[in-house]
Formats: C-alpha cells, sequence, structure tokens
C-alpha cells in the first residue's frame, strides 16, 4: 500500500509538472464566472422594471388567453395548465421563480460542465500510459521495484484524482461565484404530479443530476484510459474518445432499430436519461444501465491491464 502511495504521489507531481493540467483547470475557472459576469453585467445594464409578480401574473394571462384562443393543439393544453397552475401557486405561497438567477442556478450550470470535465479527464487519462512510451521514460519507470499492475494503478487512480478534483473546484466556484452575484435562492422548485403542484428541494435535485452524471464521466475516463494503455498514440486515444463520447447519442441512434444497441454501453453511459425521463431506447431501466455499464468497466480494466502487463517495453 505504501509503494502506491508513492507511486501515485510521483504521478500526480508530474501531472501538475504539465502546463496542460494547469491550463484546463484554470479554463475551467474561466468558463464559470466568465458567463455569469457577463449575464449580471447585461442584467445591471438593463434592469428588469417588473417584479417576479408581476411576471407571473402576466404568465398566467398570456397562457389563459392562449388556451382560449383553441389555436393549441390538445397533446399541448395539459403542458399550459400546468404552466398556469405552478404560476398560481408560486404567487399564492411566495415562492420566487429565481431558477437560474440564483447560487442554485449557477451550481446547475456547473454540473452541465461536467461534460467539459469529461473532456479534460479524457485528455489527461489517454495521455498518461502513452506519452511514457512515445517518450521511453516507461523504462526508468519500470526499472523500480513494483509490479506492473500496481504501476497501472497508480496512474489511473491519478487520472481520477484530477477528474474529482476539477468537479470539486467547478462546484465550489459556482457556488461562490453565484452567491455573490445572485444570493441564496429559495431552495425550493415545483412540478406538477398527478395534478397537483409539488414542492421539491432544488439540491436534492442537483445532487441527484450530479450523481447520474458520473456514469459518463466514469465511462469515457476507462474508455480513454484503454485506448491510451493499447495504442502508443495519444491523439488517437483522445480523438477516437471524444468521437465515440459527443457522437454517442447519435450512434445509438442510427443503431436504435437493432435489438442488440440495449447492450453498448454508449446507450446506458448517460444516466441524466433516467431523471429527465428521456430514455434513448426504450425498454432500459436504471438496474440494466448501472448493470451493462459494470461489465463494460470490468472489460476496459482487463484489457488495459492485459495490454499494460504484456507491452514489450523495448519498443
Amino acid at each position: 500500500m505504501a509503494k502506491l502511495l508513492k507511486l501515485i504521489q510521483n504521478e500526480w507531481m508530474k501531472l501538475w509538472a504539465k502546463k496542460a493540467s494547469w491550463v484546463m483547470l484554470a479554463l475551467l475557472i474561466v468558463i464559470i464566472i466568465l458567463p455569469t459576469a457577463i449575464t449580471k453585467y447585461y442584467e445591471l445594464k438593463n434592469p428588469e422594471e417588473r417584479t417576479w409578480q408581476e411576471i407571473e401574473e402576466q404568465n398566467i394571462t398570456a397562457n389563459e388567453e392562449l388556451l382560449a384562443s383553441g389555436d393549441l393543439p390538445l397533446e399541448n393544453t395539459g403542458i399550459i395548465d400546468e404552466q398556469i397552475a405552478i404560476s398560481k401557486y408560486r404567487l399564492a405561497n411566495d415562492i420566487p421563480n429565481d431558477s437560474s438567477k440564483s447560487v442554485e442556478g449557477t451550481v446547475s450550470y456547473g454540473i452541465d460542465l461536467i461534460m467539459l470535465i469529461t473532456l479534460f479527464t479524457v485528455i489527461v487519462a489517454a495521455t498518461i500510459v502513452s506519452s511514457e512510451f512515445s517518450t521511453g521514460t516507461i523504462k526508468m519507470l519500470l526499472t523500480r521495484p513494483v509490479s506492473r499492475a500496481k504501476i497501472l494503478t497508480s496512474k489511473l487512480l491519478t487520472v481520477f484524482l484530477y477528474g474529482i478534483l476539477l468537479i470539486v473546484v467547478n462546484l465550489i466556484v459556482s457556488y461562490l461565484v453565484g452567491l455573490v452575484v445572485y444570493g441564496a435562492g429559495s431552495g425550493i422548485a415545483l412540478s406538477f404530479v398527478d395534478g397537483v403542484v409539488v414542492e421539491e428541494s432544488v439540491w436534492g435535485n442537483l445532487s441527484y443530476i450530479l450523481l447520474l452524471s458520473f456514469g459518463d464521466f466514469i465511462m469515457s475516463t476507462l474508455f480513454a484510459f484503454l485506448i491510451g494503455s493499447v495504442f502508443r498514440s495519444s491523439s488517437l486515444a483522445i480523438g477516437l474518445t471524444m468521437f465515440i463520447s459527443f457522437m454517442g447519442s447519435m450512434i445509438v441512434a442510427f443503431l436504435s432499430q437493432y435489438a442488440f444497441v440495449k447492450y453498448i454501453w454508449l446507450t446506458h453511459s448517460n444516466l441524466t436519461q433516467y431523471a429527465y425521463d428521456n430514455v434513448m431506447v426504450e425498454g432500459i431501466t436504471m438496474p440494466m444501465s448501472l448493470t451493462v455499464l459494470a461489465i463494460y468497466a470490468v472489460i476496459f480494466l482487463v484489457i488495459s491491464y492485459g495490454s499494460f502487463m504484456k507491452r514489450d517495453v523495448t519498443a
């Protein structure tokens, strides 16, 4: 265990010795702060003269006129009815609609940025092994009295530590920026369930989305680590992983007519599809997705370790 921790420490120092690691961290912070600052600037420059109560009342009036016009398709009238009910509930219970202009809204934006963090982590995962072989430094690393399995494990854990650090920084900065710029929101989200307006915890919903976001984060990282371990080209590992990750939904949609699509990891990696009730393929469930992802995770790790253990370091 002590040797593994020492290896992780060594990999961690090597990672932060690279300018790219700092650039990705700095870029993430800028992407969090800049849009919020720009939005606040334009709000101050063009302040909203109406109160949130006046906005909700105008929304109710506009939606009721829309219903009365009879121009709406039948399937859309239910949505308008829900919006009217929620607006009336806000007014009756003094719950402002601050879903975006609040600390909660900023944190929600931060959670959306996990896709970007996944990209940064993929870059590290794809290069942390392949770069050692391309530069020849792997020979010095393997002269240490430790097994290849421990060396590869230290690299994999370092990759995940870097990704988790970015996520933590992302959440902390998002929260602080939102708190400074907008202040705390109501912490209450409203939804329409079985004909009744229901109050839900915004933080509970955000925590659930955050948890589900780890599905794609973990699988994309493991796949990039696999490609980087098997092939010597860092660019191939990064490019292939990015292509599959960002084109995954299109690939699944193209293959949706075939039954085997239910057993492809791309179909299941985006677990947030269950939070938004928008599954990619009919018939899949959360337990099924977790099972498929676990199987593929094991397969990715077996191939990664198998390739690394057998690779000729003199090549």
